[in-house]
């Protein structure tokens, strides 16, 4: 999220991220973890792997300025059975500080949305803190509509190694 009032336009290449990206992008998210005041634990063989394997989890789009990444857009598919509907969920946007409001984070969304319509996906969905009015602001200015809170959420650890409340035993 980076535009508003005064924003000025600037015109990075666009494209899907490449094995090669991987350092540069595990930069950025830990940028974003730390703007949310938390601790990125991924690194760039784990991105490889997760996005460049043979059964990739996500899709990440790039936004690179000269020789370097200035945002990302990471893209994760989702599947509504009731509805048989494929939907994309926008699970991360980020444009670093000093290439902010130019119009980044618009045009990560656009191809956001273009990718989503490739994989035959139906609506792009994106979540936020609920204290984060600007990032709300933002989608919405986008088109996106607000969708109804959720019921209880629920997780449970899937590795061996950890004892707590509802890990096997």
């Amino acid at each position: 999220m980076d535009e508003g009032p005064g924003a000025t336009a600037r015109t990075p290449l666009l494209r899907r991220a490449v094995p090669d990206d991987a350092p540069a992008l595990a930069d950025l998210i830990g940028q974003l973890a730390a703007h949310h005041g938390d601790r990125a634990t991924t690194d760039a063989a784990t991105l490889r792997a997760d996005l460049f394997g043979p059964s990739p989890w996500a899709t990440a789009l790039v936004a690179e300025e000269g020789t370097s990444l200035v945002g990302y857009a990471l893209l994760v598919r989702l599947y509504r059975a009731q509805e048989s509907a494929r939907v994309m969920d926008l699970h991360h946007l980020f444009v670093a500080p000093g290439a902010r409001r130019a119009g980044i984070g618009r045009a990560l969304i656009q191809a956001a949305k273009a990718e989503a319509r490739a994989q035959g996906c139906v609506r792009l969905v994106v979540g936020t803190h609920p204290d984060n009015h600007r990032a709300q602001s933002f989608y919405r200015m986008l088109g996106f509509a607000d969708r109804p809170a959720g019921g209880p959420g629920f997780m449970r650890s899937l590795a061996p190694d950890r004892s707590g409340p509802g890990d096997d035993r």
